[in-house]
């Protein structure tokens, strides 16, 4: 005789409301709705015979718990201590960058000082116009090393490279406080091996703060003061290509720089006639033109110098030429900065709030 087949009887459904109420309970965000939520729970459970009463009555006695905790920590003041301990930490985490992520224009702070740096991963990104302790010039990738180079050779990349984007960055060089110094990170051997082929440059203070933005190119200047810096940077970009060797170790490259001093200054004689300058400045503009034509006629002469003596008397008359006062005039008509910064040697010109620094480089 067969078996009559018997089946198990249905499992009741787990309400819903307890479920949500034990998470509630757990996580604590929202305790006093916990505690609701259990109390639908357990009475739709007594009405329709569902499970789940342990797991309303759980999330309810933490609700009240927390309920409780919360009261006693808005009533003490503990609550906001922690919501602003939540906010300082979620406005640090923004701020934070790692040194490969940094953009051309940001300002930003190191973890324990320029000076004492040696290799950081991150920084934090600051205000510019706030203190801080350095902004960023710009980047260059390292194209032409197929595998990890070493330090040296990066490094003697990133001192030509990074002061040519510095010079372009801050044409305005007189702005540039004295404590302002050129600094690069770069990629280490660790992570060249994760892709980083980037040499991030900065402006940066190894001990006093940099106080505001010091940047001054096509992106904060007007046409007549770019007009005008573009011409001194590149008479100046000349001055520093002069050769390493003296007139009489080699005359002949020192024959070769003059004329292209001598050349340099006919282009940006012709370049300051030819710009359309605000009628403030156009007379000091064109003295200046005419002080560069002074200065272009010396240089040219001594091309053919064959003498120590002749060259460099001319090269000094060449210099002569050029006259300060004729740049602080220019420079005062169109808004730029007046105070010539110090020379080596010198004292009592400069920023007087700078502190004397040395070159900083970080890896």
């Amino acid at each position: 005789m067969p078996y009559p087949a018997y089946g198990m009887p249905p499992r009741p459904a787990t309400n819903g409301f307890a479920v949500a109420s034990l998470i509630t309970g757990i996580v604590c965000c929202l305790p006093p709705l916990g505690l609701v939520l259990g109390l639908i729970a357990l009475a739709q459970i007594k009405k329709k015979g569902q499970d789940g009463r342990g797991l309303a009555i759980a999330g309810t006695a933490l609700s009240v718990v927390s309920t409780i905790l919360m009261t006693v920590a808005f009533a003490t003041g503990g609550a906001a201590a922690f919501w602003d301990g939540l906010r300082d930490a979620a406005d640090e985490s923004a701020r934070s960058r790692s040194t490969l992520d940094l953009r051309t224009g940001q300002c930003f702070d190191t973890p324990h000082g320029v000076e004492d740096e040696k290799e950081t991963a991150s920084v934090a990104v600051v205000d510019c116009e706030k203190p801080h302790d350095g902004e960023v010039s710009g980047a260059f990738p390292l194209h032409k090393f197929d595998r990890w180079p070493g330090d040296p050779a990066i490094e003697s990349e990133a001192e030509t490279r990074c002061e040519d984007i510095n010079s372009a960055y801050a044409l305005d060089r007189w702005a540039v406080p004295e404590a302002a110094e050129t600094y690069y990170y770069m990629p280490t051997r660790d992570s060249w091996r994760l892709g980083d082929r980037t040499v991030v440059c900065t402006f940066a203070a190894t001990e006093a703060k940099l106080k505001s933005s010091v940047r001054s190119d096509r992106t904060t200047l007007n046409p007549a003061q770019l007009a005008y810096l573009e011409s001194e940077q590149a008479i100046e970009e000349t001055r520093w290509e002069e050769p390493e060797d003296l007139f009489e170790d080699d005359p002949d490259a020192n024959r070769v720089w003059a004329a292209q001093m001598s050349l340099t200054l006919e282009e940006q004689a012709r370049a300051l006639r030819a710009a359309d300058w605000p009628a403030a400045a156009r007379k000091d503009a064109l003295a200046r033109a005419k002080e560069y034509d002074a200065a272009r006629k010396h240089y040219d002469r001594v091309t053919g110098a064959l003498e120590e003596d002749e060259f460099w008397e001319g090269c000094g008359k060449a210099e002569e030429a050029f006259r300060q006062e004729t740049e602080i005039a220019v420079r005062s008509a169109l808004g730029l900065s007046t105070k010539p910064p110090a020379e080596p040697g010198d004292e009592g010109t400069g920023d007087p709030d700078a502190e004397e620094t040395q070159p900083g480089e970080a890896v």
